[in-house]
């Protein structure tokens, strides 16, 4: 089950009147939804369901951006007469005060404030109906929450009446608050089905957390990336290293933490690995299983060497490639490097690239070997322009 955020310009094309629109172009027309040229009634081209979901329950931009409808299986959950256009603002809707950050077509019924519950009501639907018809079949859940995306529309109370909004210093306070609700609601559902013991549940963000100038927290004593440099988006500690919990009742060990270089793209490999599926040829090329490290602390055989992250801002403005405590930044635009030990320097504030020429040229041709080929980044820098 897929609740995440499905681009138009990335994976869904535009079903048309026509047939499908290979280029996608109308993906971004702030009213695609009452467009005469596309077919609401035919399922998206290349949705979840292209790339393996069987049950899907989506919006393509999340709450941040229109169109603001939920697509069920790849089909238009919403009918097209009960589309409005909205504009950017707030509304007080059933469950709170929504937010439109960018105006454009949705549902009439559209409240940011609900988002989070409704994938809590989707997923406890997809496990009961999952468990009801295929009781001995594994199963996949994959819930992308809306939080804490701007904008911060918290609801005023969750499932069981606990205040939400106001009940921290901020609305983006408030939406942390909603999401550890959350994530309680689909813990405690997996243990009342008698799943606990047989699935792995895991916790993760895809970005670091937000700067003050979107959240606001930090003057009231909330510091999203704790002391890391720099936030989402920058390729800086700050702006990509998150922290990541995993469970799975009596297999993996409880209270350990690990502190081996491992990243989200990993996870294929390593669900692959702990199911007892290979991977398949030519799929998750950059995944590396960390699984025997997650049941073993001591068991370090086989883990990543490097890891790359890259910032794109209409083209690439920076690269980085961890290689165990060390962090090299190559500035990509200026063709300048920055090197970090993070055991002794995990702010990012003392470059010694100067120092240590030689582990520079090392890591700076690693990054190289692992970057994005050079005929990739003209199609990356035009589907951010597209966004």
């Amino acid at each position: 089950m897929n609740n995440g955020i499905i681009d138009f310009t990335f994976i869904g094309v535009v079903p048309t009147k026509e047939g499908f629109n290979p280029s996608g172009q109308t993906g971004n027309s702030k009213t695609m939804l009452t467009n005469k040229n596309n077919d609401w009634s035919k399922q998206l081209g290349k949705g979840p369901k292209h790339v393996g979901f069987n049950k899907s329950y989506f919006s393509i931009e999340g709450i941040q951006r229109f169109p603001y409808v939920f697509f069920r299986n790849d089909l238009l959950e919403t009918k097209v007469e009960d589309v409005k256009f909205w504009n950017g603002g707030t509304y007080n809707m059933t469950k709170g005060e929504s937010k439109i950050i960018q105006a454009g077509e949705g549902a009439k019924s559209w409240d940011s404030t609900a988002y989070n519950m409704k994938l809590v009501t989707e997923t406890k639907r997809f496990i009961k109906i999952h468990k009801k018809k295929k009781p001995q079949d594994p199963f996949f859940a994959y819930v992308a929450l809306g939080s804490v995306h701007r904008p911060h529309s918290p609801p005023r109370t969750y499932f069981d009446g606990t205040p939400i909004a106001g009940k921290y210093p901020t609305p983006h306070m408030d939406v942390l608050g909603e999401m550890d609700r959350v994530v309680g609601s689909l813990f405690r559902y997996v243990k009342k089905k008698g799943l606990l013991d047989n699935t792995i549940i895991i916790f993760a963000s895809d970005n670091g957390g937000l700067g003050d100038h979107d959240s606001g927290s930090e003057q009231h004593g909330h510091h999203t990336n704790g002391p890391l440099r720099g936030h989402k988006g920058m390729i800086y500690e700050g702006g990509h290293r998150i922290p990541m919990m995993i469970q799975w009742e009596n297999h993996i060990p409880k209270g350990e933490t690990r502190s081996q270089l491992v990243g989200l793209n990993d996870l294929y490999a390593t669900l692959c690995d702990i199911a007892g599926i290979n991977v398949p040829s030519g799929q998750a090329e950059d995944s590396v299983s960390f699984a025997d490290h997650l049941f073993d602390q001591s068991n370090t055989d086989g883990l990543r060497e490097y890891l790359g992250t890259w910032q794109f801002k209409d083209a690439l403005v920076s690269q980085a490639i961890r290689k165990n405590n060390m962090k090299l930044i190559h500035n990509y635009q200026n063709d300048t490097f920055e090197l970090y030990d993070l055991e002794d320097d995990l702010l990012e504030t003392n470059n010694i690239a100067s120092d240590n020429p030689a582990l520079v040229d090392e890591m700076f041709n690693q990054l190289q070997t692992i970057s994005p080929c050079s005929e990739d980044l003209p199609l990356i820098k035009q589907c951010i322009k597209q966004r």
